[in-house]
């Protein structure tokens, strides 16, 4: 059986070269000026994240999927808020917890920003056969979900030399 680890491990590499070619912060304002909008980084990404959740979320499940700490996610979304791109409603569950939603202003303002994003991908890779294209993005979205998975099941496991509660 052939050892496929060292080409998931380059492929990897590359994942994360790509992930910070998408995260330059002159990459992000090239888009915003073709888009012809003025957001930061980390604006654009949290309209990203609540555009694309399934419910509204709160600010802790934001600070969790962006990886930072609630005060800064709070800041954050009080800025937009204050643009009028996301709107705050009362979580009916508990009244505590505040839910977060775009507003059609920054429904509109993020997918101008994902179209010109989209647009340089597919201008990037207009050589490509239509087959090639769609067996890349189908399998790059398996791999994804499959790894997030099973890290998912990992983080649930004792580290290696411990036990449980140590």
């Amino acid at each position: 059986m052939e050892d496929y680890g060292d080409d998931l491990l380059e492929a990897t590499t590359s994942i994360s070269r790509l992930t910070r070619m998408l995260r330059r912060g002159k990459l992000s304002d090239r888009a915003c000026a073709e888009a012809g909008i003025t957001l930061d980084r980390i604006g654009l990404q949290i309209l990203g994240l609540v555009r694309k959740a399934e419910r509204p979320l709160s600010v802790k499940e934001l600070a969790e999927a962006m990886q930072v700490e609630g005060p800064h996610a709070t800041r954050q979304v009080q800025r937009l808020v204050g643009r009028g791109l996301l709107e705050k409603t009362v979580d009916p569950g508990d009244r505590r917890v505040a839910r977060l939603s775009p507003t059609p202003e920054g429904v509109e303002l993020i997918d101008r920003y994902h179209a010109v994003i989209k647009n340089w991908m597919r201008e990037a890779v207009a050589g490509w056969p239509a087959e090639d294209r769609q067996q890349v993005c189908r399998l790059v979205t398996r791999w994804v979900d499959d790894i997030e998975a099973y890290f998912d099941e990992l983080d649930t496991q004792p580290f290696p030399g411990t036990s449980i509660g140590t």
